[in-house]
């Protein structure tokens, strides 16, 4: 029997001769001596990481996942390469004259090549201990950061990254001094701290800005003069919003779009060279390789982990969510919940003080771990001891964010809240917004209008102040609520179920009670979805006037 200590020798020894292989190849690619696709590196990491991470946990389910994953890579790639024909050899041999200038180039571009060489093995390093970091890819991007501005001559770089299952490009790393190209919100006060926070939680869809419309095309973009493009938005003459040069890259891996890195300098600093721009593209191949397989490695960790943590959260979140909604005289409500994952990111609430005080939250939380379950309960918990007083909601909004952003949540961990707050001895209904959770009223003309606001989502900032407003109900009414995971539902095609559809329900059934309108609405999802798999939580409150 072989002793437990010496069992993975040969598992080491392996993954330490991978690695040299890893590092060859690179010296290849930089080199130029022969073509080396990145599927030999996503490969090659998988195998790398399995193995590794099999000798740390001692459970070998990992690497035969990951050999699996590193098959999945290869075969197309060998498919392809199998099936195309082989191309003819060039005739004859290249000129004197050539070779002398090609050896020039060479030696032109050599201390360039070396010091890329260095930086990618410095990537490599970085994304391999990112591996264990559970805040995941944020803090992998920041490390890159300095090796690219100093590369770059930048100034700052902000880092977008594709959404797995939405056309959104998400925020996840500001480093150095990068001023926006894009339109601020009206409500983010013209400070430099705030506008920074701002940028680190931005989302933007695929049109209508510069990061969409650069990923969408493909194509790099070197913007030296930003006065003269209408896609850089020129925010205020505040020297901290004062537009410079860009570059934007469009990061790719094997035709998969991943994001987009945009490099800045501030405009005192002149503008970007031809050469920092070629550096800046071949730097996005490293980049978006490191994002891709770090993703990768994150999705398959994750599911392991929800699946040894999802019993005990699944039981967690059955007593969040009301088991009965009480009867409410004036109102009848309707409600639809569908968790995608165990660990489930929405919940909602409905709290009965007194008939002028009559309390709806609706919360979709990021994340799905036990952190994204723990800020569950503490927002739930500060709303429900708050709700009882007089505050408005808005006053109510702001002191529940304060207390979850003082708490220094990892980035990723915060909520998109709305609360409503009905008084029926004056049908009036005060409500508060902050992320992405809508609010919609039918009203007995039947108008269908959206009512909620852009605020930032609870937990970002702490001095954030969400603003109160109120609408005057009378009978026949409905206001509706909703996570974005039931307006953003995917069918078959790809298409999303849209406010569009839930508006053509609300107006077809808007003579029946609150708990039908629910029901109706969610059946019409249901069908539309079919048997696409979803990917986000779903919920929804409807509350009718009688």
């Amino acid at each position: 029997m072989i002793d437990s200590a010496y069992a993975y020798i040969p598992l080491l020894a392996a993954a330490a001769l991978t690695v040299l292989v890893f590092i060859f190849l690179i010296v290849i690619m930089a080199r130029k001596t022969a073509r080396v696709s990145f599927v030999f590196f996503l490969a090659l990491l998988a195998m790398i990481t399995g193995m590794v991470f099999t000798y740390l946990k001692q459970d070998s389910t990992f690497l035969y996942l990951m050999l699996l994953l590193a098959a999945i890579l290869m075969t197309p790639y060998a498919i392809l390469k199998a099936c195309v024909k082989q191309e003819e050899r060039k005739k004859g041999k290249s000129s004197a004259s050539n070779t002398i200038t090609q050896k020039r180039l060479n030696i032109v571009y050599q201390n360039e090549d070396l010091s890329l060489l260095d930086v990618n093995k410095r990537f490599i390093y970085k994304m391999a201990e990112s591996f264990n970091n559970p805040q995941g890819l944020p803090p992998l991007l920041e490390s890159f950061a300095k090796d690219i501005l100093d590369l770059t001559h930048a100034d700052g770089i902000l880092s977008v990254v594709l959404d797995d299952f939405e056309d959104i490009l998400n925020v996840k790393n500001l480093s150095g001094t990068f001023i926006p190209p894009y339109q601020l919100p009206e409500n983010i006060p013209h400070k430099q701290q705030r506008v920074e926070m701002n940028m680190r939680y931005m989302q933007f869809d695929l049109k209508g800005n510069i990061f969409g419309e650069v990923l969408t095309s493909r194509t790099p973009e070197m913007i030296n003069d930003p006065s003269k493009d209408s896609r850089i938005i020129q925010n205020g003459d505040e020297d901290f919003l004062k537009c410079g040069a860009y570059i934007f890259i469009p990061l790719y891996v094997n035709d998969s779009p991943v994001g987009v890195m945009a490099l800045g300098k501030n405009p005192e600093n002149g503008p970007f060279t031809e050469s920092e721009f070629d550096t800046a593209r071949r730097l996005g191949e490293f980049v978006a390789a490191a994002i891709k397989s770090t993703s990768i490695h994150n999705e398959i960790v994750e599911r392991f982990s929800l699946a040894k943590e999802g019993e005990i959260a699944t039981n967690v979140q059955k007593s969040l969510i009301p088991s009965k909604i009480p009867a409410i005289p004036g109102i009848s409500i309707g409600t639809y919940f569908n968790a995608s994952e165990n660990i489930c990111g929405d919940y909602y609430d409905v709290m009965v003080s007194r008939k002028d005080r009559i309390s709806f939250v609706m919360a979709d939380v990021t994340g799905k771990s036990l952190n994204s379950m723990n800020v569950m309960l503490q927002l739930r918990a500060m709303l429900r001891l708050i709700i009882n007083t007089t505050q408005s909601a808005g006053t109510i909004l702001s002191w529940a964010n304060r207390g979850i952003a003082s708490e220094g949540n990892t980035v990723d961990h915060f909520a998109s809240v709305a609360l409503l707050i009905y008084d029926s001895t004056n049908n009036k209904i005060q409500y508060s917004t902050g992320g992405t959770n809508p609010v919609f009223v039918y009203n007995s003309n039947g108008e269908f209008k959206e009512i909620s606001g852009s605020q930032e989502p609870v937990g970002v900032e702490k001095n954030t102040e969400y603003a109160d407003k109120e609408i005057q109900v009378k009978s026949g009414d409905i206001v509706i609520t909703c996570t974005d995971g039931l307006l953003e539902a995917l069918n078959g095609d790809g298409k999303q179920y849209s406010k569009a559809n839930l508006e053509k329900v609300i107006k077809q059934t808007h003579s029946l009670d609150g708990k039908a309108i629910a029901a109706k609405i969610k059946d019409d999802v249901k069908k539309f979805c079919g048997t696409a798999a979803q990917h986000d939580d779903q919920s929804l409150l409807v509350i009718k006037i009688k």
